[in-house]
């Protein structure tokens, strides 16, 4: 390496370190008048935890880290004009190349729609993984937020890397020509003391968007007089354009302020865009606008470390299981318990043994198999392994069945001109079948019925029909050409 490129590397170095110091000044600044504004003590609040890496540097590893420990990783990108095949696999091959260049584990996804990733190293390699990123691509990757955590325990360290080839990063079934455009109707993403500030405000609903069990151990509480908390009740993220479609949760948001609310903030992008299409699609169903909380609970719970409107537990996909406010006490965090054991109905809140619901959801037929709590007690352990058929979630016990209709994502995005003459799909760049109607599922109303007795008539086949509360319109019979005679 030549003396050139040694004072460059160098030079960069010295910028980003001058970058981080000065952040860091005007982070302390903020967060005194910040704490202030909410009439809150000044340690109850870190400003700096709440901003975006987006954009600029990565925060520098701390001076001193416990010997047996590693970094967490969590981050998502999307990509809009979604990539194509070949850049797909390219994607692929250079995220797994990157992560056995610098040691990293973890597993991620990746899909033509974008990558996310949740991952582990030591807190030098996890960084040069993200700017390596960075500089494969910039202009997708200098805007993406990596949430580094340093110190973890290295027994929540993975073991190893993979990363998966989908079709969608969040399951919400809106991959392909059914996916909402970020580009135009993304929500806005609200820092946490601003997010903390509009759950005081009326006229404001705010959404959990994850699943039903993990609202079940830790959820935000508004203020007296301020949001309105609605639950979706989701078994999986499936079910949450349906309930979104439903009359009744259009009338809870209708004029007013709707936040939104995950885990770290990927699956609030689909949820808030898939809102605001609806809502440009059908002019009499408005709102006063979608907000999500940048960076997520993992980012709001970092910036109030006391639990702000934070309800027990944030319900975790890696090996810490679930994360808390790092400066609440156990005496309130025991207080803030809400769940229950599925078979004793003593409260706890851990999901451990990986036990699930064994019941039949009626409209569907399929088992349940929703994650469900066990205690640790010995007698309900031994039941969860002997009798698993026992298990039954919160939503089964109420008997609780999910709204059935789905938006009509095709014809939304047709109306809207995001699928644009030619039949060419602006957020997938894929082509769209030119003859299809705006009903992405159209119910046809013809019906053909072969192998028809010699003695049927007309009136016995409406007959037949009506006894089934069907109504029969005009009947076709379809000749044979040959012999003349109807075979249906």
């Amino acid at each position: 390496m030549d003396n050139n490129t040694l004072n460059a590397a160098a030079a960069s170095k010295k910028a980003r370190k001058e970058a981080r110091r000065e952040i860091r000044r005007h982070e302390a600044a903020e967060s005194a008048s910040t704490a202030k504004e909410l009439g809150i003590a000044p340690s109850a609040i870190n400003v700096g935890a709440s901003k975006s890496n987006a954009n600029r540097p990565l925060p520098a590893p701390p001076p001193t880290l416990p010997p047996e420990s590693c970094s967490i990783c969590l981050f998502y990108q999307y990509k809009e004009p979604a990539w194509k095949s070949k850049e797909h696999k390219a994607a692929l091959n250079k995220v797994m190349e990157f992560a056995t260049l610098y040691n990293v584990t973890g597993r991620g996804r990746c899909a033509p729609e974008g990558l996310n990733c949740t991952l582990t190293a030591s807190a030098n390699d996890i960084r040069a993984f993200c700017y390596a990123l960075r500089s494969w691509d910039p202009d997708m990757f200098d805007a993406t937020d990596f949430k580094l955590e340093d110190g973890i325990p290295k027994k929540n360290r993975f073991r190893t890397f993979t990363l998966r080839k989908v079709d969608e990063l969040v399951g919400y079934a809106l991959d392909g020509i059914r996916a909402p455009s970020l580009n135009r109707h993304a929500g806005q993403h609200l820092e946490a003391p601003d997010y903390h500030k509009q759950m005081q405000q009326k006229d404001t609903v705010i959404i959990d968007v994850r699943n039903a069990y993990e609202s079940d151990i830790g959820h935000f509480k508004p203020p007296e007089g301020g949001a309105q908390l609605l639950d979706p009740k989701m078994r999986t993220s499936q079910d949450f354009p349906k309930w979104l479609n439903a009359p009744e949760t259009k009338e809870k948001l209708k004029n007013k302020t709707v936040m939104m609310y995950c885990t770290g903030g990927i699956r609030c992008e689909r949820a808030t865009a898939l809102l605001n299409q609806i809502t440009d699609a059908e002019p009499e169903f408005q709102t006063k606008g979608v907000v999500m909380v940048r960076g997520g609970i993992e980012r709001y719970l970092k910036t109030f470390p006391e639990g702000g409107y934070w309800k027990g537990k944030n319900y975790l996909f890696d090996k810490r299981m679930e994360q808390v406010p790092g400066k609440k006490t156990e005496e309130a965090l025991t207080n803030d318990v809400e769940s229950s054991c599925c078979l004793c109905a003593s409260p706890y809140s851990q999901y451990r043994g990986q036990h699930k619901c064994a019941m039949t959801i009626p409209s569907s037929g399929k088992t349940c198999a929703v994650p469900v709590i066990v205690c640790d007690a010995d007698d309900c352990q031994k039941l969860a392994v002997d009798e698993p058929q026992m298990l039954k979630c919160p939503l089964c016990v109420k008997g609780y069945q999910t709204p059935d209709t789905t938006p009509d994502f095709v014809g939304q995005k047709r109306k809207l001109g995001l699928i644009i003459r030619g039949g060419t799909d602006l957020v997938t760049g894929q082509k769209v079948d030119c003859n299809s109607g705006f009903n992405e599922n159209p119910i046809s109303q013809r019906l053909f019925v072969g192998k028809l007795p010699l003695t049927i008539t007309a009136s016995k086949l409406r007959l037949a029909f009506e006894n089934v509360k069907c109504k029969v319109e005009s009947i076709y019979w379809i000749i044979d050409h040959g012999t003349h005679a109807f075979y249906g």
